[in-house]
């Protein structure tokens, strides 16, 4: 898969797959929508409008980056889960969990993806014995794997963080039973962070992901409180 745009004069070319991006000519930008087509019949589309030569050249460059796997490129996920079985096809692993522990959020940001927290559906938190069948879904389905990572998600995971706590005891229980070892990650605001989290985070969790809009002008502009409050002045100290 591709996408093609210009922008301030500039025709840019990125291949979705590889991540690779292209600055191309005008000829090239409009080549590349028909290599699907046999070289020949390519070759001579281009020749009237901007003659044989070029036509061909363009054509070889464009081929050579099909060839190097930055234009056209093979999505390797899909092929990648075309060979393994899905859940009742067979026994699949599982190594990772990213667990939504609040359908809810503390903050009504702008450009948020789960509206305001909730995901459009209403907001509530997830009780500890979900996150416990959870941890034991992890352990059951991750085979031979040893090592399992669980990320507490949201919304804002600290809005439930008794259940965030017990989970991870919870896991490190079974972590001695079987064998297993967890590393957790925590995907936070900090808007709510105090000493008990912070204590808590530092000793368990292996990465903490946190979130500031740059400038505190912009940031409370893009981020802030149910009542319109920003955030700045009051998540930097907490994470310093």
């Amino acid at each position: 898969m591709i996408h093609k745009f210009r922008m301030h004069g500039t025709n840019i070319v990125l291949d979705v797959n590889s991540g690779a991006v292209h600055v191309v000519d005008d000829l090239a930008y409009e080549m590349i929508d028909e290599l699907d087509k046999p070289d020949e019949a390519i070759v001579e589309k281009f020749s009237a409008k901007y003659g044989a030569e070029e036509a061909a050249e363009a054509l070889s460059e464009l081929r050579g980056l099909e060839r190097e796997g930055q234009l056209y490129s093979q999505d390797a996920l899909e092929s990648y889960l075309a060979e393994k079985p899905v859940f009742g096809e067979g026994e699949p692993i599982v190594k990772a969990l990213c667990l939504h522990v609040a359908h809810d959020c503390n903050l009504r940001c702008r450009y948020c993806f789960a509206s305001t927290g909730d995901f459009g559906t209403g907001r509530s938190l997830m009780p500890v014995s979900t996150a416990k069948r959870a941890i034991d879904f992890l352990i059951e389905k991750s085979g031979g794997r040893r090592n399992l990572e669980v990320d507490f998600f949201g919304g804002e995971p600290l809005l439930n963080f008794d259940t965030v706590r017990e989970t991870v005891f919870y896991a490190l229980e079974r972590q001695k039973e079987t064998g297993k070892n967890f590393r957790f990650t925590l995907t936070t605001n900090a808007l709510l962070l105090n000493d008990e989290h912070s204590k808590f985070i530092n000793e368990y969790m292996g990465n903490v992901v946190l979130s500031l809009d740059g400038r505190p002008e912009v940031n409370d502009r893009m981020r802030y409180r149910a009542d319109g409050r920003g955030t700045y002045a009051d998540v930097l100290p907490k994470i310093r």
